[in-house]
């Protein structure tokens, strides 16, 4: 998939989803730590009666998981947002539509058939974020998922390199 999406997005946009921050080195950490992962096969048991199937924030899910808030889905697919919301639901698992996302909050609950999470920074424009929880709320979405890491922003050296910014920054024409 990621080789897929080197050929089919632009740079910029993929450079955006397969990097991190400062000298990447928690990218890279957590990319190894998750080779190292072995799943061992298990044969010849009985999996009548096992199940994934929990509760998170009170609402029935197939499993422990739910998608995270990936801002600006939209650039690596049209619709993104919509496109993950909908795999969530069909997987039967929480979709958390992030601050930053391409899909507006009501594009996105118009298109689905299942309530969703948004996720809320917490900044200091009160009355922007305040306007946001209304919206959330008016679209149905099931639960605040609040993210605190907003106050310094990594540096992003592919992201500067390629002059992708947020917010994204317009030039005279």
């Amino acid at each position: 998939m990621r080789l897929l999406a080197r050929r089919r997005v632009p740079r910029m946009f993929y450079d955006y989803a397969d990097s991190g921050s400062w000298t990447e080195s928690t990218y890279r950490a957590n990319s190894s730590d998750f080779q190292a992962i072995q799943l061992r096969q298990r044969i010849a048991v009985d999996m009548t009666d096992r199940s994934l199937a929990s509760t998170m924030v009170g609402q029935p899910v197939s499993m422990p998981v739910a998608l995270a808030p990936t801002g600006l889905t939209g650039m690596q697919h049209a619709d993104g947002e919509i496109l993950a919301a909908r795999a969530a639901a069909k997987a039967g698992v929480p979709f958390t539509l992030s601050t930053l996302s391409i899909c507006s909050i009501e594009h996105v609950a118009a298109n689905t058939d299942r309530p969703f999470w948004f996720q809320v920074y917490v900044m200091r424009y009160r009355a922007f974020i305040d306007s946001l929880i209304d919206r959330a709320k008016h679209a149905g979405c099931s639960a605040l998922v609040l993210t605190l890491d907003l106050q310094i922003m990594g540096q992003r050296h592919k992201d500067v390199i390629n002059g992708l910014s947020t917010p994204p920054k317009t030039y005279p024409g």
